[in-house]
């Protein structure tokens, strides 16, 4: 990747390393929330197994699968807002970096 300048004019150099790390992350993203995913699809299809089988299904079932829900959610959120808030500061570093190098 070419060298950026910062707003300080000092050339700052990203690298394939930097680009690895930074798909890796949003990797390890993408397994949790598969694994998320996956999860609540089994404790999904065991309820339904249940109600298929004519068997009584309580109130406990659904509180765990909310709860399951909401961890999820939560972890959702946070890598959410931690991609956003990467993404909107090497925005306003491009910005800077164009207003350094327009004449």
């Amino acid at each position: 990747m070419p060298t950026q300048i910062n707003s300080k004019n000092k050339p700052k150099t990203y690298g394939a390393s930097d680009m690895n790390w930074a798909h890796e992350v949003a990797e390890a993203d993408m397994q949790w929330m598969s694994t998320a995913i996956g999860h609540l699809k089994k404790e999904i299809q065991m309820i339904n197994d249940l109600v298929e089988d004519g068997k009584v299904i309580s109130q406990y079932h659904f509180s765990e699968l909310i709860t399951y829900l909401d961890m999820y959610e939560y972890l959702a959120d946070s890598r959410l807002n931690y991609h956003a808030a990467e993404a909107k500061e090497y925005a306003e570093e491009m910005e800077v970096n164009k207003k350094a190098v327009t004449p």
